[in-house]
């Protein structure tokens, strides 16, 4: 596999990755539930998934 193939099969997976992420994120907010993310200290929180539905759709 050449390093081209290599680097369109990393952003196909990568992809794929976030899109499953955004429909998780999707459910979740639909159905009222959190999400447990780390702060900027590692420390875990409990976030509404609403909120980082909207963080997740700004990048």
């Amino acid at each position: 596999m050449s390093e081209e193939e290599k680097e369109i099969l990393s952003n196909k997976i990568t992809e794929g990755i976030r899109e499953a992420q955004r429909r998780l994120f999707e459910r979740m907010a639909k159905l009222g539930e959190k999400v447990v993310v780390g702060d900027d200290e590692g420390n875990p929180q409990l976030v509404d998934a609403k909120e980082v539905l909207a963080r997740f759709n700004k990048h």
